[in-house]
């Protein structure tokens, strides 16, 4: 994420991709291995903290305990 608040670049295409598949939930490791096929090859911690930053924005929904959370589209701020 930018100092100022926004996204990434990184986290922008990575919101892209879960819109395509709304009711899909998402991994840590799923994000680093989409970041991997997109060539961006990040550590499992920037996996974890896109993912944590677009749940804190509202953009996603968190599920799961934290050892084994899982993110979803937040369908309420996608529309």
């Amino acid at each position: 994420m930018t100092a100022g608040g926004r996204l990434s670049i990184r986290a922008q295409r990575l919101l892209a991709e879960i819109r395509r598949d709304p009711l899909r939930t998402w991994t840590t490791g799923q994000v680093r291995e989409l970041y991997a096929e997109m060539g961006l090859g990040p550590q499992r911690s920037t996996a974890r903290r896109d993912l944590q930053h677009l749940a804190v924005r509202g953009r996603l929904v968190e599920a799961g305990p934290e050892n084994c959370r899982m993110y979803r589209l937040n369908q309420a701020a996608s529309q």
